[in-house]
């Protein structure tokens, strides 16, 4: 089995955890053990991994939500990957494994004790131009941007063509249902089991009394197009383009969900309320 690990940058505490995991996986385990290319001149392993590119059987990533955010980014549209997530960063919401158990925890997966939580993923083309962003995880974001950040946007949202409705505001969240306890949950919408096949659409402080959060199926198809000003799209808290007057976005259901290995039940509210 080939496992790499893929460390938060300038993390100190990461870079301890692979040394021990490194050596630990491949002379303990029989492991064929993998080293994040983006890590390299902080440590020395002859095997380096290249996301997007090399083919891996599973992915240890030490951080927190952010690294694992940018690694599945990167990884687009590779469906198989198998992800065990270490605490060592400031947001750890989808992570799991504390450093001092990672040994353990690498033990068990290698000998078969886990389970593996699926989370879908949303993907988002900006039409006419055909640019595809990366999937998201927790929500895609539209919002004012630049010099005009603090004037409000017009957007026109449709469901599979029909007319949903015209917001005034700050923007509009589109969240996966794990993702509905992130900035949609922040910005009024609900919390969402995220074992729901659904997504959230939350409007962004609306001038509008009837532009309320919206469940909708997974399986809709959102159109949102700009009507008035600068916008900003952004992926899981990631910039990656730019809108203006005219442009469109459709956002619908990715091929291939988040595959995190889990070594207990995980509890999204024992999570929000602890």
């Amino acid at each position: 089995m080939r496992v790499s690990l893929v460390l938060k940058k300038d993390c100190m505490v990461c870079r301890e955890i692979a040394r021990n995991v490194l050596e630990y996986g491949e002379k303990e385990l029989g492991l064929e053990m993998y080293l994040d290319a983006e890590a390299v001149n902080d440590l020395t392993w002859s095997k380096v991994y290249r996301p997007g590119v090399d083919k891996v059987d599973a992915v240890i990533v030490v951080g927190g939500d952010g690294t694992l955010f940018r690694f599945l980014h990167k990884i687009r549209n590779e469906c198989e990957i198998l992800l065990l997530t270490v605490k060592a960063g400031r947001r750890n919401f989808f992570m799991e494994i504390r450093p001092e158990e990672v040994k353990q925890r690498l033990k068990d997966f290698a000998e078969g004790r886990y389970l593996i939580e699926e989370y879908p993923r949303l993907d988002v083309i900006v039409l006419k131009r055909d640019f595809t962003t990366p999937s998201a995880l927790n929500d895609i974001v539209l919002t004012s941007w630049g010099p005009y950040r603090h004037k409000v946007i017009g957007l026109d949202v449709y469901v599979d063509e029909e007319k949903l409705y015209s917001i005034t505001g700050d923007g509009i969240v589109v969240a996966t249902p794990v993702g509905s306890t992130a900035y949609a949950l922040s910005a009024g919408g609900p919390i969402v089991d995220h074992r729901l096949s659904c997504v959230v659409v939350v409007p962004i402080a609306p001038m509008q009394f009837n532009a309320k959060p919206v469940v909708l199926s997974l399986d809709r198809r959102l159109r949102i197009g700009v009507a008035h000003g600068d916008v900003a799209l952004v992926v899981d808290g990631e910039l990656v383009d730019k809108l203006v007057v005219g442009e469109s976005v459709e956002v619908f259901r990715s091929r291939c969900s988040a595959k995190l290995v889990r070594f207990s039940r995980f509890s999204t509210y024992a999570r929000l309320f602890a």
